[in-house]
């Protein structure tokens, strides 16, 4: 039980530092406050607007569980899901850039 309860504190603030350092207002938001790491990246417009939607909604999952209280096997869930959702319009390589880089996110 502690393992798990460890698991999910180290989750939930992982993904509040590295989808949450500024409260997000909007999808707009994330995507201005990251145009240049994404242009880094090389997404092109459309990509950038569902990397954008992928943060928000994960950083308003996360924000949701952490006030909430949820069980590890969730928080395992939001970041596997979260990560199956990236793949769905990044090539391989543009994840292992985009997660190199995800600690610069604003």
């Amino acid at each position: 039980m502690k393992k798990y309860f460890l698991t999910l504190i180290i989750l939930l603030l992982t993904l509040n530092f590295s989808f949450a350092n500024s409260n997000y207002k909007s999808i707009e938001e994330v995507k201005s406050l990251n145009f240049e790491l994404f242009e880094e990246i090389g997404l092109d417009e459309n990509k950038m607007n569902y990397v954008s939607r992928v943060i928000y909604s994960t950083y308003k999952k996360a924000q949701h569980m952490a006030s909430n209280g949820a069980a590890p096997q969730k928080a395992l869930s939001l970041d596997k899901e979260a990560e199956e959702m990236l793949l769905r319009v990044l090539s391989h390589t543009e994840l292992k850039k985009f997660n190199s880089i995800k600690h610069k996110l604003k």
